[in-house]
């Protein structure tokens, strides 16, 4: 495609999407005539596999500022839906689900934590960081306050916060790759993250 990135994103998410439109037709034409649900789930992993490795490949890049905030030149309304995608994952569906069935209205906390935590570092957070020309809190707090004991603070917090997040991610992740594939949950963990991690890592926020 020509152009650069930013002028493409209309382009590419209209291919996107009527990729994976036409794709679920097929899926149900395949189910209508009689193919297995095990190949039909085969089909939809390796399928989301194969886009995540296509994104990643077709966005990599070695500059810092593309990796980190994909240029700072996103608009606003491809970040919303990304932001959105984000928090619409496995761990909301799944382990947010998993929470209000376990706890009932106890539950509702961590939802409303979830949910307004975004909107906290959206407005509190994420313009500062911008204006300041940091890429994470960490360096934000390590520039701010100076040496690198501020900069591991910041590391500690984040991986605390994080935890429970990736926790329930990944565990969504396993779940529907083993439910999919008909594997132990084990494997499924390691085959659902192949295209999330060559997709993150080779694009960085560019892919995502």
């Amino acid at each position: 495609m020509k152009g650069d990135f930013t002028s493409n994103l209309g382009r590419v998410y209209g291919i996107y999407t009527g990729g994976f439109a036409a794709f679920v037709v097929l899926l149900a034409i395949l189910e209508q005539m009689g193919v297995p649900n095990q190949i039909i789930g085969y089909l939809f992993v390796f399928f989301t596999i194969a886009v995540y490795a296509g994104i990643g490949i077709l966005s990599r890049t070695m500059q810092v500022s593309e990796y980190y905030v994909a240029g700072r030149r996103v608009p606003a309304f491809y970040n919303g839906m990304a932001t959105a995608a984000d928090w619409m994952s496995a761990a909301s569906f799944i382990g947010m689900a998993g929470t209000l069935y376990a706890l009932g209205y106890d539950g509702l906390a961590f939802v409303l934590g979830w949910t307004g935590g975004y909107v906290l570092v959206a407005v509190l957070i994420a313009p500062f960081l911008r204006k300041f020309g940091a890429y994470t809190v960490p360096d934000f707090l390590g520039a701010r306050y100076g040496g690198n004991f501020a900069r591991l603070v910041g590391v500690a917090i984040l991986f605390t916060c994080s935890f429970a997040y990736i926790v329930a991610q990944v565990t969504g992740t396993g779940l529907i790759a083993s439910r999919f594939l008909g594997i132990q949950f084990e494997v499924a963990v390691f085959v659902g993250l192949i295209g999330i991690l060559v997709c993150s890592m080779l694009g960085g926020m560019r892919a995502v």
